[in-house]
């Protein structure tokens, strides 16, 4: 056997080994063979068809920080720190000056009209901005809500052990002069809505809680205008 013979025999010994080393060993990649002709579930087959699914991002749902209201344990200084009887304010109109205009409000009374017009609304999305739970009354520390030409109020009242005797009340002040610029009763258990025109300004609360269990004032703002 001459010099050359032997150098094929060697040769097709090593393609042999080679083909037999790439069917055993799928995952060998041998760049003159192709890969093409396996099965599509890549067990009897030399490839693995890969599917690539769009990722879509989930939006994330709109938030605003909110502030806790406080009651102070020595509301002295404040330019009003007392609760006017009930029967001092029911049928009653007061005028809010805020700037250069004015309204009339009934405190304590039906819900004024302003209310009853932006409760209509079904349209405004309502984000709190700040919030007041607490059990008993007193004044609150001082606070200020975003600039916006309208926000609200929103209060629920718990009162299951005596619900006959239950009165809860409000008034909104002004923290430099101690003027009033909104209120609000719920008798019993139940909520109410009122809507407040003036925004930007130092505010806090004065609260009435009789015979209450629980109660939650919470200040809301028109998502549009955060």
């Amino acid at each position: 056997m001459g010099r050359s013979d032997l150098i094929i025999v060697v040769a097709a010994i090593a393609v042999v080994l080679i083909i037999s080393l790439v069917v055993q060993q799928p995952s060998m990649n041998i760049p003159w063979i192709s890969q093409e002709g396996g099965a599509p579930n890549g067990r009897g087959g030399l490839s693995e068809i890969l599917y690539l699914m769009p990722f879509e991002k989930e939006e994330q749902p709109f938030s605003y920080p909110v502030f806790t209201i406080q009651l102070v344990e020595n509301p002295f200084g404040y330019p009003r720190m007392y609760m006017p009887e009930s029967d001092t304010f029911k049928g009653v109109t007061y005028r809010i000056i805020d700037g250069d205009r004015y309204e009339v409000f009934p405190l304590f009374g039906m819900a004024p009209h302003t209310t009853q017009h932006y409760e209509g609304i079904t349209g405004i999305e309502w984000i709190p901005v700040g919030i007041l739970e607490q059990r008993r009354g007193g004044v609150s520390t001082i606070f200020r809500v975003p600039k916006t030409p309208y926000w609200r109020i929103k209060t629920e009242v718990t009162a299951d052990r005596f619900p006959g005797q239950a009165v809860f009340r409000y008034i909104l002040c002004d923290a430099q002069t101690g003027a009033l610029l909104d209120g609000g009763e719920v008798t019993g258990r139940g909520s109410m809505r009122s809507i407040v025109l003036s925004s930007e300004k130092e505010m806090y609360l004065i609260i009435s809680a009789k015979n209450i269990d629980y109660y939650t004032l919470t200040l809301e703002v028109p998502k549009e205008y955060l």
